[in-house]
């Protein structure tokens, strides 16, 4: 194992941090714009305007946060929820997928809960279910690049690192999210289904001051308190659709939304900003 080279944290401000992040969003994104492997998928509107960075302040656990429940008492209850999250790509039609999140920190994890609120509908012979997958991206310098976890079909997790200067962001992503712990909750009340996600990521899997998982990734530290990091949490939403609604070849609609959007999800530089408090 090499050791690893220890480099000099920077200190970012808030007010510099959202700076930044309105630097890199210049421009308006062009969501009509298809992909090849995926032509059907358009924006929710294509007038989404670019959006101002968002920011919120993640306040510091008196005791280990829970991983399951209303997220509204114990350590929870001094977390303030984000705003909701924005549709940024769609196809097929609109769901109604409520999303909103809170983040919390000690010296030891990042704690981060998804609620994800919808109408609950009963299933239906051979239709599969509606699937959600929810992501948790942090990157303590966004010019070095960023780490995503992703729970595929809240279940399955897949984790990432994304190099801020490789465009096709193929590189080193074999990083392994060591210590991470995570929970799934479902839930039903009338006609509202609940689901909710939780990660507990620990620091010490993430290498030290933005350097990546270029080097084992197993000393990184907690964040000062005041320190200011990029983070973004997505869902989206898989959802079977009878084949005379979509013209796609796979029935399936798909509508991804984001807490800072438009976001890219492997583009640390536009994620929004995270001031961790004392």
């Amino acid at each position: 194992m090499r050791a690893h080279q220890r480099i000099p944290v920077r200190v970012i401000t808030l007010a510099a941090a959202l700076a930044a992040v309105a630097g890199c969003r210049m421009g308006k994104p062009d969501f009509t714009q298809a992909s090849p492997g995926d032509p059907a998928i358009v924006s929710q509107a294509q007038e989404v305007p670019v959006a101002a960075p968002r920011s919120y302040r993640c306040e510091r656990a008196s005791e280990p946060p829970a991983l399951e429940g209303t997220f509204d008492d114990g350590a929870w209850s001094k977390a303030a929820w984000t705003e909701d999250f924005v549709v940024v790509r769609r196809r097929g039609p609109a769901g109604s997928v409520r999303t909103r999140a809170k983040l919390l920190w000690d010296d030891s994890y990042l704690y981060c809960a998804v609620e994800l609120l919808e109408p609950q509908v009963a299933p239906q012979p051979g239709v599969p279910p509606v699937r959600h997958d929810v992501e948790l991206m942090v990157a303590d310098d966004p010019q070095v690049g960023g780490y995503q976890i992703e729970l595929v079909g809240m279940g399955t997790i897949v984790d990432a690192w994304f190099d801020a200067d490789d465009a096709s962001r193929a590189g080193y992503q074999k990083w392994d999210a060591k210590g991470l712990r995570t929970s799934v909750q479902k839930s039903a009340d009338g006609a509202t289904m609940r689901w909710t996600a939780s990660f507990a990521l620990p620091w010490s899997t993430l290498a030290p001051a933005g350097r990546g998982p270029r080097l084992d990734a197993s000393a990184g530290e907690a964040p000062k308190a005041g320190a200011v990091w990029h983070v973004d949490m997505g869902r989206t939403t898989w959802r079977p659709l009878a084949e005379a609604d979509n013209a796609a070849p796979e029935p399936m609609a798909m509508e991804r939304a984001a807490w800072q959007p438009p976001a890219d999800p492997t583009e640390p530089r536009g994620w929004g900003v995270v001031e961790f408090a004392p």
